[in-house]
């Protein structure tokens, strides 16, 4: 790079962090925005600003004073900050997705509408934005249903609502959790979740990693316990990685991240639950994807935001991992053991997030999480054995 070249990273949390490390890493200059003053990825840019992300004009105004032109902003594993990121690029006239792009990718009815055109496999949904709309919608869809915030991402406000059941909390919560004001209502599909870890260049979309969900009992498949190596036939996977490429270029979607959501029945149907353009959160972007695939996806985002071309390997790598978590349960943390020197264990990444003291309550969003557990291994198998040794070392005890 014959000058320096600058990176916006919108948010800097402990998710971002790698994000913001592997720019660095790559020759940027990173330029670190985030409401927290004690965020994590602050001690590893170049340049941090204290504004709210969610503040789109003052962090315009927080850049410009900076004097710096940036040459590219990204939001590396955040939804909060990709609808701020799109605005510094269209502001800036910066590559990557831009406004257009980014409201379908963040906003579940746009996105729907836009699957639904291109004829992509979806359930029947509708979106409401007053109880009175509701009725209706529930006789359209019939069956079991899902109501969700419609611009909102970690399973908050998501409930699941069955015939006969009443739905006038599921819908106050999912319209509290949206920032439009608005729900969407999907019919409830069984199957079992798989996501599929993408990255996007120049229109051609290279898939990094497919992995099986297994969630928490009692939260109605809404909130993820495991994710692990999916085990898919061949032909399987080649259609679901052939929906996600459709569901990706349908929303207009040619640079970037994505974390795609899909739903396989005992049919053999294919359902898209959502797609972001993001890398996934809790140790999905900057875990599972280097270790299964050997991309370094933060490295490849972070070049392809300031308008370089990341070098995409021929043949990607397909080691098997594992990432558990520990979730939450009602009560104030009262101990923490299993997470010295003595208890680490080769090839197993784990980490606490959780603090004695602190009031933690029922899992009922990606959110609610004690500690993870990342593995890997030549075989699914090795993978989980490794992850089993490693949760028996962990106690949390909640009181």
């Amino acid at each position: 790079m014959t000058k320096d070249l600058w990176l916006v990273a919108v948010g800097a949390g402990r998710w971002q962090a790698t994000g913001i490390q592997a720019a660095c890493r790559a020759g940027l200059k990173v330029m670190a925005l985030d409401g927290d003053s004690r965020a994590q990825g602050f001690a590893h840019a170049h340049r941090s600003l204290v504004v709210d992300i969610r503040d789109e004009i003052a962090v315009i105004n927080a850049i410009a004073e900076t004097g710096i032109r940036p040459d590219g902003a990204i939001a590396f594993c955040n939804e909060a900050g990709m609808a701020t990121t799109a605005l510094i690029r269209d502001h800036f006239h910066l590559p990557c997705a831009g406004g257009n792009a980014t409201r379908a990718l963040t906003n579940k009815g746009i996105q729907r509408a836009k699957w639904a055109a291109a004829k992509v496999p979806g359930p029947k949904w509708m979106i409401v934005r007053s109880e009175r709309e509701v009725p209706s919608a529930l006789t359209m869809i019939g069956g079991t249903v899902i109501f969700k915030p419609v611009d909102s991402a970690g399973s908050r406000g998501v409930s699941v609502i069955r015939p006969g059941e009443r739905w006038d909390h599921a819908f106050l919560v999912a319209k509290m959790n949206s920032r439009a004001q608005e729900v969407i209502i999907e019919a409830f599909i069984v199957g079992i979740e798989h996501t599929i870890e993408t990255f996007t260049h120049q229109g051609v979309t290279h898939t990094l990693a497919v992995t099986c969900k297994r969630k928490v009992p009692g939260t109605d498949g809404t909130v993820a316990r495991e994710l692990e190596s999916a085990k898919l036939e061949a032909e399987t996977r080649r259609r679901v990685e052939s929906v996600v490429r459709d569901a990706l270029a349908a929303l207009g979607y040619t640079d970037g991240p994505g974390h795609t959501e899909v739903l396989l029945t005992d049919s053999g149907g294919i359902f898209l639950v959502e797609s972001a353009g993001r890398g996934g959160g809790f140790m999905v972007a900057d875990g599972i994807v280097p270790l299964t695939s050997g991309f370094d996806l933060s490295r490849a985002c972070a070049l392809q935001a300031v308008g370089l071309s990341p070098v995409i390997p021929e043949k990607l790598g397909s080691r098997a991992v594992v990432l558990r978590f520990v979730p939450s349960r009602p009560g104030r943390v009262s101990s923490i053991h299993g997470f010295g020197p003595d208890d680490d264990i080769p090839g197993v990444v784990s980490e606490c997030m959780v603090e004695v003291g602190q009031e933690v309550g029922k899992a009922s969003s990606d959110g609610d999480r004690m500690a993870f557990i990342l593995s890997a291994g030549d075989t699914l198998e090795n993978a989980r054995a490794l992850a089993d040794a490693r949760e028996k070392r962990i106690v949390i005890g909640v009181n």
